[in-house]
């Protein structure tokens, strides 16, 4: 009887604690109801007008409390909780406070999917775009990228061509990641970077403005980029695995010669069996892929009217600033190997239209500048040397938008100097002097 008594007294509590549990997290609601609610909502509209004016010591209080009585209410609990918690590991003074605060914005992450992952503006998969670029920008060194590849895998199996760019890249650098620390994943790497680079294709072609495609191809080039450079998949082993004889074998199959014209592309190979698989494809039908094949397989072979022919048919073929971009790059190395200079600055102007920052194009048009230095100022040698000065300042340019060019845009930079005038030239010069502007043609040079 007494055993009756206490189970009784046991549920009229439970029963009692559930009738008082008012928030959103305990009734499955947004708000929750009663008072709860209406805390609910003031904390929201404090968290939201702090927020705005990022004035996040004082939203911090308020999020919490939303945050933890009502997480389903609003999504600003999420979108000005990020720009708190950023604000938090900014303000952290030890490592172990940092991680703690980037634990907790991960877990924020998370909890953004489970109450707004169907979010038609930003989704599952967006959200998970924004905790890796969070994750990684963060973590930093210590980011782990096994991590970053079990977030990344899922939401491109399951999206597939809707990926946003940000994951497919992710997905594709902590693969190769992962395969330079293991060889056996080499082969995987491999796979998966090819399904990724085909969605992004995807992703491009879908963009519907210039702004959101030049974001993609950013990430896109970079992806590409890393893949070549990569050594992982060398020419020697992707000539091993697709030999010409498969090549002959899967003639008329279209996907097949896609993906692995694509890849040998990707890698900067050019073989027989690129060569042979573009014709194949190029007669099945007529495309940028097959055009470059064949180009490559011509270059290799010094039949460079060829290769122009065919690169410039995948130039008016190209949908996307990537391939244009890769066609120029080979044009513009023909046409220094045949010391066409016209042909070169024309070809150089046309990258730098598509990608500014490529620093050995900026710098082989400063040194080919360089060369006119003698056309201006012929009774005056002193102006005409401050030609110079322009030419070096190309050089600083290439080397601060493309920091991989710096060693050989400085060793130019000291042989040009050796060209200006002296101080002392410039002092006793009548029309010269420090901070003076000189024009050289449709272009001019202040004089340090």
């Amino acid at each position: 009887m007494k055993l009756n008594r206490m189970i009784l007294v046991a549920a009229l509590g439970l029963l009692s604690t559930a009738a008082y549990a008012q928030t959103g997290r305990a009734t499955g609601t947004p708000f929750g109801s009663g008072e709860d609610s209406i805390r609910c909502r003031q904390s929201i509209s404090l968290l939201t007008s702090f927020g705005r004016t990022g004035n996040y010591a004082d939203a911090y209080e308020p999020w919490q409390r939303a945050y933890n009585d009502c997480p389903a209410a609003s999504k600003n609990i999420y979108i000005i909780g990020a720009k708190i918690l950023h604000w938090k590991h900014a303000q952290a003074k030890t490592p172990a406070d940092k991680k703690k605060i980037l634990d907790r914005l991960m877990k924020l992450y998370d909890d953004r999917i489970t109450y707004f992952g169907d979010d038609a503006k930003v989704g599952a998969a967006q959200i998970i775009a924004d905790k890796i670029e969070d994750y990684k920008t963060l973590g930093g060194a210590d980011a782990d990228f096994t991590q970053v590849y079990k977030w990344a895998k899922p939401v491109v199996e399951r999206y597939k061509e809707q990926t946003p760019i940000q994951v497919l890249y992710y997905y594709a650098f902590s693969s190769r990641l992962i395969a330079s620390k293991d060889e056996s994943k080499i082969d995987q790497y491999i796979n998966e970077y090819t399904q990724a680079a085909e969605y992004a294709d995807a992703v491009l072609a879908a963009a519907e403005t210039d702004e959101a495609k030049k974001v993609i191809e950013v990430y896109k080039n970079q992806m590409d980029g890393e893949f070549a450079q990569s050594g992982l998949a060398s020419c020697d082993k992707l000539e091993k695995t697709y030999t010409v004889d498969k090549i002959d074998q899967h003639k008329a199959d279209k996907n097949y010669l896609q993906t692995v014209l694509a890849l040998f592309q990707r890698a900067g190979c050019s073989c027989a069996a690129s060569s042979r698989a573009g014709r194949y494809l190029f007669d099945m039908e007529p495309s940028v892929t097959a055009a470059m094949g064949i180009a490559g397989e011509a270059i290799r072979e010094k039949r460079y009217t060829e290769a122009t022919e065919f690169l410039n048919k995948a130039i008016d073929l190209a949908q996307n600033s990537s391939d244009r971009l890769k066609c120029y790059e080979a044009l513009f190395q023909i046409a220094q190997v045949q010391r066409n200079s016209s042909a070169a600055i024309t070809y150089g102007n046309k990258i730098l239209a598509e990608n500014p920052r490529n620093g050995k194009v900026l710098i082989y048009l400063a040194e080919l500048s360089a060369g006119n230095a003698s056309r201006y100022y012929q009774d005056d040698k002193i102006m005409q040397r401050c030609y110079y000065y322009l030419v070096i300042n190309k050089l600083r340019h290439a080397a601060s938008v493309d920091p991989s060019v710096a060693a050989q845009a400085n060793r130019a930079i000291a042989n040009y100097s050796r060209y200006l005038p002296s101080a002392q030239e410039i002092f006793m010069h009548p029309s010269i002097k420090r901070g003076a502007t000189v024009s050289f043609g449709g272009e001019s040079v202040v004089i340090p």
